[in-house]
């Protein structure tokens, strides 16, 4: 990114965090602290948005046995459902038989927790998660 387009600030943290920050930066692959903060803000920007309602974008991922019929079928009422809100939807086949089913939506962030959280409530998904991406 060019220079014009940053902003710069300083910051001063307790002992001891600057460390933290480190470590978490380095385990999360962030090339430089500046990285991680802005993703952390971008992160709480988020978090924000979705709290106030605003249209956001979102994946919804499950895991559940291929072998059981039960769950493919929930998954699918469930989509064609939420259909107003659904992008997108993908099916990939892990090991041991194993369907992982990634939705990705956009909407209301309270409808979409629902439909989150009934594709992981469906009975024969055995994980499951949901994220908020970024507001529209």
């Amino acid at each position: 990114m060019k220079r014009e387009h940053l902003d710069r600030f300083t910051v001063c943290l307790e002992k001891g965090l600057l460390p933290r920050l480190d470590e978490i930066s380095a385990e999360r692959g962030y090339p430089s602290r500046s990285q991680a903060m802005a993703d952390f803000i971008r992160r709480a920007l988020v978090r924000k948005e979705w709290k106030k309602g605003s249209v956001c974008a979102a994946t919804i991922s499950v895991v559940y046995d291929a072998s059981d019929p039960r769950p493919g079928r929930g998954v699918e009422k469930l989509l064609r459902a939420g259909a107003a809100s659904v992008l997108s939807s993908h099916n990939h086949q892990l090991k041991g038989g194993r369907v992982l089913c990634t939705v990705t939506a956009a909407g209301n962030p309270d409808a979409l927790q629902r439909l989150a959280d009934a594709l992981r409530a469906l009975k024969g998904v055995t994980h499951g998660s949901f994220s908020i991406v970024a507001p529209l």
